[in-house]
C-alpha cells in the first residue's frame, strides 16, 4: 500500500526538530505532497528501504551523495542549465543588488524567477488549508 503523501506522526509538528535525517526527509516528501514510492523512484533508490531510513534505520550509513539525491527527489525537476552553479541565486533577487543591465541578465533573472515559482508551486502541493 503507497503511504500518502500527508501521513505524518502528530509529533512531528513544523516547530520540532527532527530527531534524525530520516526524519527531516520525510517532511521534505510530506511537504512535496510526494509519496514514499515517488521519492524512491526519482532517487534511483527501493521503497522499502527508504522507509526504513524515514524511520530513522541506517541513517548513519548513507553517504552525503546520497542524501542529496534523496533531497533533490523530493525537489521539482531542474531545468538543464540550472546545474551551471546558480542554484545560491534563488535567494539574491536582483533588486537586492541592483538592476540586471544587459539583455542575457534580465534574462537570466527571468529564469531564476520562473524556477522560483516552480518550486513554490511544487511544494504547495503538500499544503492543507
Amino acid at each position: 500500500m503507497a503511504e500518502t503523501a500527508d501521513t505524518e506522526d502528530a509529533d512531528m509538528g513544523e516547530d520540532t526538530e527532527p530527531a534524525h535525517a530520516g526524519e527531516q526527509l520525510q517532511r521534505l516528501r510530506a511537504a512535496a505532497g510526494m509519496t514514499v514510492e515517488e521519492v524512491a523512484e526519482r532517487a534511483g533508490v527501493d521503497a522499502e528501504w527508504l522507509r526504513r531510513l524515514e524511520a530513522g534505520e541506517g541513517t548513519h550509513d548513507v553517504l552525503y551523495s546520497q542524501w542529496t539525491a534523496l533531497v533533490r527527489a523530493t525537489q521539482p525537476p531542474r531545468p538543464e542549465w540550472w546545474d551551471d552553479g546558480y542554484e545560491h541565486d534563488l535567494s539574491l533577487p536582483p533588486d537586492g543588488h541592483r538592476e540586471p543591465t544587459t539583455d542575457s541578465g534580465r534574462l537570466y533573472w527571468a529564469r531564476v524567477a520562473a524556477v522560483a515559482a516552480e518550486i513554490e508551486e511544487h511544494y504547495g502541493r503538500g499544503r492543507t488549508g
